[in-house]
């Protein structure tokens, strides 16, 4: 069994060690991934709203018990050309996306040179 002596503070929160090289700066290459990859974590399941119009998100179902202020950015929004696409963040399985997403980041780094991964056991 694996016992952690640093790091942790409590038990709602994971740590990671890395190294860096120099100034930590990554390529446009590291950047380019790393925003396709929170793009496609985040988005990726973001799905296009049928049917409204801004002359109907008042009455459309996905609005109708909305704040007015929401319906009228939706609104706003559409009217400059804009698709409303719905995504969700499911709160019982966040902490396992977070460490998902984490580990795909550090990845990322550590494929770019400018740093390596020293300890990322984020399960504690």
């Amino acid at each position: 069994m694996k016992i952690r002596h640093d790091f942790v503070t409590n038990s709602s929160s994971s740590s990671f060690l890395l190294g860096r090289k120099g100034d930590g700066k990554v390529s446009n290459e590291a950047r380019e991934k790393l925003a396709d990859l929170l793009l496609k974590e985040f988005l990726g399941s973001a799905d296009k709203i049928e049917g409204v119009t801004s002359e109907n998100i008042e009455e459309h179902e996905d609005f109708e018990y909305l704040n007015d202020d929401i319906v009228e950015a939706g609104k706003d929004a559409l009217e400059k050309g804009y698709d409303l696409v719905r995504g969700y963040l499911a709160y019982d399985e966040s902490d396992s996306q977070l460490v998902n997403l984490l580990t795909k980041m550090l990845e990322i780094l550590e494929d770019d040179g400018s740093y390596c991964i020293v300890d990322d056991n984020l399960d504690y």
